[in-house]
């Protein structure tokens, strides 16, 4: 099988927990509850939204998320898929896992956890594409797709191996940093050299690696 896999026993769980949560929402929350849908950079929230409103956001996105890679796996070509479908089954439950954990912070309202939920969310997909990265091939979806990557499979999978080390070894600095302190600041700065610095290291690497080795 070349195409990702999407609607999965594992994505159907995640699906699941994330109605059951909501659900959970709609009977806990008082019907004209205001509730937080946005957060500035220091981790206070500059957005609300009516219960309701609130509630669907995160089973919305969950579900246009797998209708999306749906469409892409059903009306693209086979072998145009077939080099990034680990990268695809690996993201796709990921993502379902962190839209759960916005709703459970939100339905709990634990409005000052989201800024770490969403530092740990980001970390945790450093780790797992970092993990899956290696595994993939040349493809038109997915990865560091640039001219010396695309034009020599040795460089693609040289330089896919090398950024998915850069991108477990920052994404677990970041679970550190996480666990260290929940100031808003320090964490939106570890977010962004957590996914900057891979990315660039990365894409370094691949121009400067000698073509065919």
């Amino acid at each position: 099988m070349t195409k990702p896999r999407v609607f999965t026993p594992l994505n159907h769980l995640i699906l699941a927990l994330l109605a059951v949560t909501t659900i959970a929402g709609f009977v806990s929350l008082p019907a004209d509850a205001v509730l937080p849908v946005h957060w500035d950079m220091f981790g206070q929230p500059d957005r609300f939204a009516q219960r309701n409103d609130a509630l669907l956001i995160m089973p919305g996105l969950g579900l246009l998320l797998l209708l999306m890679f749906w469409a892409i796996g059903r009306f693209a070509r086979p072998e145009r898929l077939a080099g990034g479908r680990h990268v695809v089954e690996a993201i796709v439950p990921l993502l379902l896992a962190m839209f759960l954990a916005f709703q459970i912070v939100l339905v709990l309202r634990f409005d000052m956890a989201m800024v770490r939920v969403a530092a740990l969310s980001v970390a945790a997909l450093l780790i797992v594409l970092g993990n899956v990265l290696p595994k993939s091939q040349p493809n038109r979806y997915g990865g560091i797709r640039l001219a010396p990557t695309l034009a020599d499979p040795a460089n693609w999978v040289a330089t896919h191996r090398f950024t998915g080390l850069a991108m477990m070894v920052a994404g677990s600095l970041l679970v550190i940093t996480v666990l260290l302190t929940g100031d808003a600041i320090v964490l939106l700065g570890g977010v962004l050299i957590a996914v900057v610095v891979p990315t660039a290291l990365g894409v370094a690497y691949s121009y400067r690696r000698p073509r065919g080795r």
